[in-house]
């Protein structure tokens, strides 16, 4: 003991070391990193090894109720002590305390570093390894949803799906097989269409019914309620969500009742009821609270896209520009397209075309490097119009009729309407237009609108068909244009719009 307070002694004296504490135990600390990595790297591999076991044992030891928040330092202690076992166990356990926390990078990283632990895989490994293999993957689809590319991540869960299926678990056969319906959704595929999707709406259903779990029944419903809402089926996909929402409330999950909440107020507003739409969404802010980051992003944004419909622009601006800052800030790459599409378009709709220009180039750049792609015909239709105000018609990148293309592949039918309208207005704006497009463009979209029920976008594009039809020489037609508009307008009770049109057909007169 002497010789060892004599060395410890002689390293304070030359500045080495200071000491931090007397109780409870005596504490030196190094007085540089840089001798401390020295002191590390003299020791001999063995001794590491011995050295960092001997404190994940001490730690496990001395705080068992610690375990989930040290998670991360346990991990690295038997990752270099080479207990693999240990150290994979604790890598897992430290993902799902950062994902709890809404620290969704460092959990989507801290999955990646246990899979990179776990042995080759093989055809007749043990079920405990392929179980965690199973896990890792639903644990990177679920903190990497907003960021990860969904190409890539719907192959891996593929295998992670017939891993599940090995396992014969009908939880984590219906957790795979969520993200995977999920992300197929999010490229644009719907259930009609794609073999792949409805499947995997089967087997979660299937486990549902074997757990006797009305929370993973509920699913499906819910997924299949979002690409209505957002496709243009708004009556549909909010009966299908309001029949939802109830069994989601007790789950975290990105279908969970905050953003099924949110889409019902996206649907609602769509449709125009936006007393509705309001108490949808103040009930997903405060379901939201308890959630995520991205379950708080996916809601705000909602809140903005209700503001737009409702035309209160000023109110939508400020949210989505907070949306966007906070995307960014979280690598949610989803919400970052999402977010500037809002604020590129209500910055648009308020005559700011190089505010709108800056927001939609980013979603744009951003939806083509990750592939996002439900949401490009959306971004081609409103990037189209914001250079076509600019006096800019030959805008580099997909255009009008290349994204009707793909909104018809996808069966958007709410992008292919917002298609019709914004290259009827881009029309509009031309020296040498094309009448008959124009006029076949806006027809198409009222038709369009109308069908769906979606009347503050059917009084825009009446509004707008009213003012090409007067600029064309036809004012009749287009004063019972502005009539129409006008009558939505004041029965959803969007005064400052009404009073617009109001305007207008006086100056007719």
């Amino acid at each position: 003991m002497a010789d060892s307070n004599l060395q410890l002694d002689t390293l304070e004296a030359k500045g080495l070391i200071r000491l931090a504490a007397f109780n409870p135990e005596l504490e030196y600390l190094f007085r540089h990193a840089l001798v401390q990595d020295t002191a590390y790297e003299s020791l001999l591999k063995q001794e590491r090894r011995s050295l960092h076991r001997l404190v994940g044992d001490a730690l496990e030891e001395l705080y068992p109720e610690r375990h989930a928040d040290l998670a991360a330092v346990l991990a690295m202690h038997f990752e270099q002590a080479g207990d693999t076992e240990r150290a994979v166990t604790y890598l897992m356990a430290a993902a799902r305390f950062a994902y709890e926390r809404n620290a969704v990078v460092e959990a989507f990283d801290l999955y990646g570093r246990a899979a990179a632990m776990l042995p080759e895989k093989s055809d007749d490994e043990d079920q405990a390894t392929l179980r965690r293999r199973v896990e890792i993957a639903i644990g990177q689809a679920k903190s990497g949803f907003a960021f990860q590319n969904r190409t890539e991540a719907i192959s891996l869960l593929e295998v992670s799906i017939a891993d599940a299926e090995r396992l014969g678990d009908p939880r984590l056969i219906a957790e795979a097989y969520l993200y995977s319906a999920l992300m197929r959704q999010m490229e644009g595929e719907r259930v009609d269409t794609s073999p792949a999707l409805k499947h995997s709406l089967d087997r979660i259903t299937e486990a549902a019914t074997e757990l006797n779990d009305p929370q993973i029944a509920a699913l499906p419903r819910s997924i299949i309620g979002l690409t209505q809402v957002f496709a243009g089926e708004m009556r549909e996909g909010v009966a299908a969500l309001e029949e939802a929402a109830p069994m989601l409330e007790a789950t975290r999950d990105f279908v969970g009742s905050s953003f099924a909440l949110m889409s019902i107020g996206v649907g609602y507003a769509r449709l125009g009821e936006f007393a509705k739409a309001d108490a949808a969404v103040e009930h997903a802010k405060k379901v939201a609270e308890g959630g995520d980051i991205i379950a708080r992003l996916d809601t705000l944004i909602g809140a903005s896209m209700v503001a737009v419909q409702h035309g209160d622009l000023e109110a939508a601006v400020p949210l989505a520009t907070q949306c966007t800052t906070m995307a960014e800030d979280a690598g949610a790459t989803a919400c970052v397209v999402a977010s500037n599409l809002v604020l590129g378009e209500s910055l648009y709709r308020q005559g700011q075309f190089g505010g709108a220009k800056i927001a939609l180039d980013r979603s744009n750049e951003v939806a083509e490097v990750t592939n996002q792609r439900m949401f490009r015909p959306s971004l081609v239709a409103y990037r189209q119009s914001v250079a076509a105000a600019m006096g800019d018609l030959n805008l580099r990148g997909r255009t009008f009729e290349q994204a009707l293309d793909e909104a018809n592949e996808m069966g958007d039918r709410w992008a292919e309407a917002t298609i019709h309208w914004r290259r009827a207005v881009a029309e509009e704006g031309k020296d040498i237009r094309d009448s008959a497009l124009l006029q076949s463009d806006f027809e198409t979209a009222d038709r369009e609108f109308a069908d769906m029920g979606a009347r503050p976008s059917l009084a825009r594009v009446e509004r707008d068909w009213g003012h090409a039809l007067v600029a064309e020489g036809q004012r009749e037609a287009g004063e019972a244009k502005y009539q129409s508009a006008l009558k939505l307008f004041d029965e959803m009770g969007l005064t400052r719009e009404a009073a617009e049109v109001r305007e207008e057909l006086a100056s007719l007169s």
